[in-house]
């Protein structure tokens, strides 16, 4: 209570009363009604609190010190103030061992509320009894020669003190109106005494303060019933908002696991499927079926960008994507681009162009993967959008960083989609009329990408005329190593067929789809090709005669069994072999540890143009004297 209050008993504000402990909410109740929240009983942790308040507080042994000490000096103008000097002294006794009390209490917080909260309400309750007969004993030790000026200004702080007790101690009742009692009733029943010519019209008023007072107490009480609930019901809802939210987390998990499980799985026989088409085109000699060739490889091509960004998506959203900050050679990026793009813009009558300048060496730092799948979604989208015209993809220096654009003369963004166009699965109405292709991921990933890696993302766009979407990284600092050549060697329209190759593959591939494709991929390139499902097969073909120039292992194969250790025993067995392995997954540990002890790692679905590259170098050495 207030510096001014004279109630002995520490107080407590009913505004502030201690939040309830969160990490065990109580069971629900329902929310108290005006006519019961004055009795509603509160729990042991909540009175405690309330007891703890009133101890903390200390302005009860001020007023202790400083009231009575007013009363005594303006007593003694008109009387020898001994006994009050004796009630004085006797207040300051009274005021250390409340002190006292309150270490106490402090010291038993280990106490468990069980035995603590009883205990300590019984020691208040005392303490507010005696407190509240302290304040009443100047009305009985001046009674005899105290003036009236003096009987007035008495009951003028003891209506103060009991106002004072009665906002802060209301919150606890036991404490309240033991307090009320003793320091109320006696100077109320001696009024007629005290006053003996003014009672008549005093008392009246008295009792009408002592109603307005329990009155106020009342509200005082259910005020902080009332909060206490709402504060339960708070630590309810934070309750079930953090059920809720782990039950979303976990199905985003079970989500994501998934489409990560459904993509690969799908991904498989599409693989195979790719490979088939690719072979079909080296055998093909009916030029008629050429277009029919191409257009089912553009379908496939489609679906694996799909499928991609679903696997991308996946990934970012479940937190276990690895960001690897290199050094980034945009001139290979953009040969990557132009190597998968360019056939099908110019099958649709587009321009794919590149930009980069020729003063500067153009490299930005970010993670290679995530930088070459945003690029190919922001072409891949310009191209998609774009129904003629062209599409430029160039790069320009800002100061210390690089700004990739991608530029179309498609439809444009429509203003209501300019603040949607990132959002997972959103597709604008106007691609929804043109019956556009795609499923709203490519952009998607594209943010959350610029997100991992840091950089800036953005985009510019005139309805009717055409977009810009670009990507600002760091770049990258000057000498540092960088790749000499692209990803994907520049190849040739579809309809030419790669030269032929000579040697023997050996393929571990536990996969009967992706090895028969694959391997007839090979043979159509000239190679001899042996396929095993396992290890032992193809330590058993090598034992048999089969001495490979080059072997291809998937990661993961049957039973558990490690594909980069079973292409590290083959290359031991095999010294003038070289080897890669193949695999559908990204962050897998034993791929990192490969690519960072210097093998190839080829990423599914297989590029054709890649793999072909690769085994015309490959072989090129082994045929050398």
């Amino acid at each position: 209570m207030p510096d001014r209050s004279g109630a002995m008993v520490p107080s407590v504000s009913a505004a502030s009363a201690p939040a309830p402990p969160r990490p065990s909410p109580p069971t629900p109740t329902p929310t108290p009604v005006a006519g019961d929240a004055g009795v509603q009983a509160l729990d042991l942790a909540v009175r405690r609190r309330l007891l703890q308040s009133l101890a903390s507080r200390g302005s009860s042994e001020i007023a202790a010190v400083v009231i009575p000490g007013v009363l005594v000096g303006f007593y003694s103008r008109f009387a020898p103030p001994g006994p009050l000097i004796a009630w004085w002294a006797l207040f300051g006794i009274v005021a250390v061992g409340l002190l006292r009390l309150r270490r106490g209490l402090l010291r038993d917080a280990a106490l468990p509320d069980a035995v603590a909260v009883p205990k300590w309400e019984r020691i208040f309750h005392w303490l507010s009894l005696a407190t509240g007969l302290m304040w009443t004993l100047p009305v009985f030790l001046t009674m005899p020669a105290a003036p009236l000026e003096f009987r007035l200004f008495l009951y003028m702080v003891l209506c103060a003190v009991i106002a004072s007790a009665t906002t802060f101690l209301a919150p606890v009742p036991g404490i309240f109106w033991r307090y009320f009692a003793a320091s109320y009733l006696p100077p109320t029943l001696a009024i007629y005494w005290y006053f003996p010519q003014r009672w008549h019209y005093l008392l009246p008023l008295m009792l009408l303060y002592g109603a307005v007072l329990c009155r106020h107490a009342w509200g005082s009480r259910r005020f902080v019933v009332q909060q206490v609930e709402m504060e339960r019901q708070r630590a309810q809802l934070a309750e079930q908002y953090r059920a809720a939210k782990e039950a979303a987390e976990r199905a985003l998990e079970e989500k994501n696991r998934f489409i990560a499980t459904a993509s690969h799985d799908l991904r498989q026989p599409l693989h195979a499927m790719g490979l088939l088409v690719e072979t079909a085109l080296q055998r093909n000699g009916d030029e008629r079926l050429n277009a029919v060739l191409q257009d089912v490889q553009g379908c496939v091509r489609s679906l694996n960008f799909m499928f991609n960004a679903l696997l991308d998506l996946s990934r970012i959203e479940a937190g276990t994507f690895s960001v690897r900050q290199e050094s980034v050679s945009l001139r290979a990026l953009f040969d990557d681009v132009a190597t998968v793009f360019a056939p099908d813009a110019e099958l649709r009558g587009l321009r794919l162009r590149l930009y980069l300048p020729r003063q500067r060496e153009a490299a930005v730092r970010g993670d290679p993967a995530l930088l070459r799948q945003m690029v190919f979604n922001l072409a891949q989208n310009a191209l998609r959008y774009t129904a003629s015209g062209g599409v430029l993809l160039g790069a320009r220096a800002r100061g210390d960083r690089w700004r990739i654009e991608v530029w179309d003369t498609g439809a444009g963004v429509a203003p209501r989609d300019r603040h949607r166009i990132y959002a997972p699965f959103y597709r604008s109405e106007q691609a929804r009329v043109q019956q556009a292709e795609g499923h709203g991921l490519g952009l998607s990933v594209v943010a959350r990408s610029a997100g991992l890696i840091g950089a800036g993302h953005g985009f510019e766009s005139t309805p009717g005329r055409g977009s810009c979407f670009w990507l600002e990284l760091t770049a990258a600092p000057p000498g540092g190593p960088l790749p000499a050549e692209p990803m994907l060697q520049p190849a040739a329209p579809w309809a030419e067929r790669m030269a032929s190759l000579q040697g023997r593959c050996l393929l571990v591939e536990d996969d009967p789809q992706i090895a028969s494709s694959l391997s007839q991929l090979l043979q159509s390139w000239g190679l001899q090709v042996q396929c095993a499902a396992t290890g032992a097969q193809a330590m058993a073909g090598v034992d048999g005669g089969f001495v490979p120039d080059a072997v291809l292992c998937d990661h993961r194969l049957g039973a558990g069994e490690s594909g980069f250790a079973v292409l590290q025993a083959l290359l031991a067995r095999c010294g003038h072999a070289r080897g890669a392995m193949v695999s559908g997954e990204h962050d897998a540990p034993a791929l990192l540890q490969a690519e960072e002890e210097g093998y190839l790692v080829f990423r599914k679905p297989l590029a054709p143009q890649a793999l072909h590259a690769v085994l015309s170098r490959w072989l090129a050495h082994a045929d050398a004297p």
